[in-house]
């Protein structure tokens, strides 16, 4: 969003507010019905696994039915903050819906899920260039791309934690594609990254302090990646957290750039 209003000609303080207090609801929302789904559709994985056997619908702790109840529930919710969009918006609400549907499914099918869910988590910056501007930028489109590249450097990282676990299970991820040689294929992926962000304040003929708090957040994520034990869940966890950083500065970035 941050970027889709620097191309606003006559910014209007009150609706941009408005836009954005309506997305922040939405994708706590959508976010958390995300959530629900992916427990009902994973709950017989989870319960063998050591780190999820205690969440709600694999543990028994609520029913499918009740867990069914709740996501239709969370998603007319969301369909309401949806409608106070334009249509190019609302229609493209539509595509993150079925995103959402279909991710919890990649991970049966494909060594990539945390490329399904990259871009599934960061689809709000495609919604936001629609509703702002009516279109899709091309820099809203290559900041969607290193949101999703970003997505699967951290996703990578956490799915560390049940690499053991999802072997013998038999659900795949990246962390297991990638078993061999995590820190450079996420640090190669972070360099990509940092070069499609690059590309974006070049094109948008961002300040000199976009640039600067970019290649330190290149820094940053590089550092933690090559700190980061993969062998064990606490460190892994450690460096998945520390992303929340990452995302702080790419929005400084934008903002003060």
């Amino acid at each position: 969003m941050a970027l889709a209003l620097k191309k606003l000609p006559n910014p209007d303080f009150g609706e941009i507010l408005k836009i954005a207090l309506l997305f922040l609801l939405g994708s706590i929302i959508m976010r958390s019905a995300g959530c629900v789904l992916n427990d009902i559709l994973d709950h017989r994985f989870d319960k063998k696994a050591k780190r999820t056997k205690n969440r709600p619908v694999a543990s028994k702790e609520v029913s499918k039915t009740q867990a069914l109840i709740l996501f239709f529930l969370l998603c007319l919710l969301g369909l309401v903050v949806l409608l106070q969009f334009n249509q190019a918006a609302i229609l493209s609400g539509f595509v993150a819906l079925g995103l959402l549907i279909v991710y919890p499914l990649t991970k049966r099918f494909t060594n990539y899920p945390q490329a399904f869910l990259g871009l599934t988590f960061n689809f709000g910056i495609i919604m936001s260039s629609l509703a702002l501007l009516e279109s899709i930028s091309i820099s809203a489109a290559i900041l969607y791309f290193c949101a999703a590249i970003w997505t699967i450097i951290y996703d990578t990282i956490y799915a560390f934690q049940d690499i053991e676990d999802d072997l013998e299970i038999g659900v795949k991820s990246t962390a297991i594609k990638f078993k061999n040689n995590p820190k450079i294929i996420l640090i190669s992926l972070s360099l990509i990254m940092f070069l499609g962000l690059v590309l974006v304040g070049w094109r948008e003929e961002l300040q000199s302090s976009f640039f600067i708090i970019i290649l330190l957040n290149s820094l940053f994520l590089n550092k933690k990646i090559k700190e980061c034990n993969f062998k064990n869940p606490n460190s892994c966890l450690k460096t998945f957290r520390a992303n929340v950083w990452v995302g702080i500065m790419i929005l400084l970035a934008l903002i003060l750039g």
